[in-house]
């Protein structure tokens, strides 16, 4: 099919939402866009990257299906300015790349709103993924080498800050069903399993089934 559609995924820190995002796009054939729309705000919005990187959610890893970034990049233009409230500037320039991608081709959005972002995009999936607490604890021991104390800090430090993100800018609760088209526990399913299920739940809601083939 030809119609251009968009994923979001909004997730709890290492409950897997990532790695589902990044094995969506590959069974889907789509960019995936996660901390490389800092990159793009970087260039076009004369804030300074580590600025930009210290006042956005936590980085994370970035995959690109093409060369998409460059295009979009030179395509969008900005008129904006490092003085101000630049929290609210920089949710502004973010939000405006994510619609500038979304209208360019279809995509998965890891975080920053998407699903707000693009509440009117006429082909929308919102997916958030979360797992049990202590699922995540071992997953943030093994990535990061420490004691589960010190992984279950760093826990609820980061959805504090996530769910705080997201209700300032979407009038919303962050993590709640009632937020999303669907969600999902990846301790009941598994990574991989979750991903595969949200790929049937996308193709039967957006009707990509000949895409997908």
């Amino acid at each position: 099919m030809s119609k251009k559609f968009a994923i979001t995924i909004a997730r709890q820190y290492c409950s897997g939402g990532l790695l589902i995002a990044q094995k969506l796009a590959k069974d889907l054939n789509v960019s995936f866009y996660d901390k490389a729309l800092l990159q793009i705000a970087a260039k076009k919005s004369g804030f300074n990257e580590n600025f930009i990187e210290e006042n956005d959610e936590k980085p994370h890893f970035l995959l690109f299906v093409g060369n998409i970034a460059e295009q979009i990049s030179s395509a969008v233009s900005f008129n904006y300015s490092s003085s101000g409230n630049t929290s609210c500037s920089l949710f502004k320039i973010q939000s405006d790349i994510i619609r500038a991608l979304a209208r360019k081709e279809s995509g998965i959005f890891v975080g920053r709103c998407a699903d707000y972002v693009l509440r009117e995009h006429k082909n929308l999936a919102s997916v958030f993924i979360c797992a049990d607490f202590e699922d995540r604890i071992k997953r943030v021991c093994e990535k990061e080498n420490i004691t589960k104390e010190k992984a279950a800090q760093i826990l609820e430090k980061t959805d504090k800050e996530r769910a705080k993100y997201y209700g300032n800018y979407t009038g919303k609760v962050w993590g709640a069903a009632s937020s999303y088209h669907l969600c999902v526990n990846t301790s009941r399913f598994g990574v991989e399993p979750a991903a595969d299920l949200i790929k049937e739940f996308v193709k039967k809601r957006l009707e990509l089934e000949s895409r997908c083939r």
